[in-house]
């Protein structure tokens, strides 16, 4: 570690207040965060390179990190992790009346909700339904490979993969059906290419600008485009457009809900009214922070069920 880590000219570290790095960019909310050889976690927000350390995955370790071209971006680094929300007042809330939380709580303690580039997370997600979060990882990455620019850190880094900015909706739009299919988009090829069309017509700035919406707002604008539906259009609010106390229901999250919650549902559809009587009962518990909580919860599960393993 050390050859490559004294360029990671940067240190984040707040006494009190955990950043779990490890956690927060292998939870399942995004995509193409990578580890090397020396424990770097490399990643990218549209045109950056963002490349963060921290020893042991312990959550009061302090974390060195770095952006590229442009070096020293504290901005955008504190904004991509939320690193102005405060956690030790979230879990207190929580903590305080609720059992089920606790473990997870301390199993990932410091995990935070990203703040990612909309663009990129709106097609993230669109490969999300029936689907694990390894064959989304390897969709999302050649997505980015086939048609975004490459980015390159200082040549001092030996990089074990390359790293690209996410391609834009334009180069979206002009993808080749048959190639995505080989990418392992399969049947969701073609939606992928008609949503970036949609978003063309809607203008440049429209999925940024949700994030000034209340949620309600911006959740009902995402449903409104075919091919998304209240799951994905609450992903997309949660991990990219600061809508906190959206909750998006899965498999697991319904799992966990059905236990805690509602074991009446145990043996329901997930209809619209039933989705949101689980949404709700996060919502009910967990305050204004519930999607922050629930991925506690969702992480916790996915590790519970064998699920999501990593390398």
């Amino acid at each position: 570690m050390e050859q490559q880590s004294v360029h990671l000219t940067n240190r984040w570290h707040r006494p009190g207040e955990p950043f779990n790095l490890a956690a927060t960019v292998a939870s399942g909310q995004a995509f193409r965060w990578t580890r090397d050889s020396y424990g770097i976690w490399w990643g990218a927000n549209q045109n950056t390179i963002v490349a963060a350390y921290q020893q042991d995955a312990d959550p009061d370790a302090p974390v060195l990190w770095q952006t590229f071209p442009d070096n020293d971006r504290l901005d955008l680094f504190e904004a991509l992790f939320r690193l102005d929300v405060s956690l030790p007042e979230l879990y207190a809330e929580w903590c305080s009346t609720d059992h089920a939380i606790r473990d997870a709580v301390q199993a990932f303690r410091g995990l935070r909700i990203m703040r990612q580039d909309p663009t990129e997370c709106f097609f993230s997600f669109q490969c999300a339904s029936c689907n694990t979060v390894i064959k989304i990882e390897r969709s999302v990455r050649l997505l980015a490979q086939r048609y975004g620019s490459r980015l390159e850190p200082p040549h001092f880094y030996s990089l074990e993969q390359d790293i690209n900015a996410f391609p834009g909706i334009t180069e979206i739009a002009l993808a080749d059906e048959a190639v995505l299919r080989r990418d392992l988009w399969g049947f969701r090829a073609p939606r992928v290419i008609d949503l970036a069309n949609r978003l063309s017509i809607r203008g440049p700035g429209w999925l940024n600008d949700l994030r000034s919406a209340t949620y309600a707002d911006a959740h009902r604008e995402l449903s409104s485009m075919p091919g998304i539906g209240a799951k994905v259009a609450d992903c997309i609010c949660l991990f990219s457009l600061d809508k906190d106390d959206a909750v998006p229901i899965d498999t697991h999250t319904r799992q966990i809900a059905v236990r805690l919650f509602h074991t009446e549902f145990a043996a329901s559809s997930l209809t619209p009214r039933i989705y949101k009587a689980l949404a709700d009962s996060y919502r009910a518990r967990y305050g204004p922070y519930a999607g922050w909580a629930q991925q506690y919860l969702f992480f916790a599960e996915l590790r519970r069920s064998g699920d999501f393993i990593r390398p």
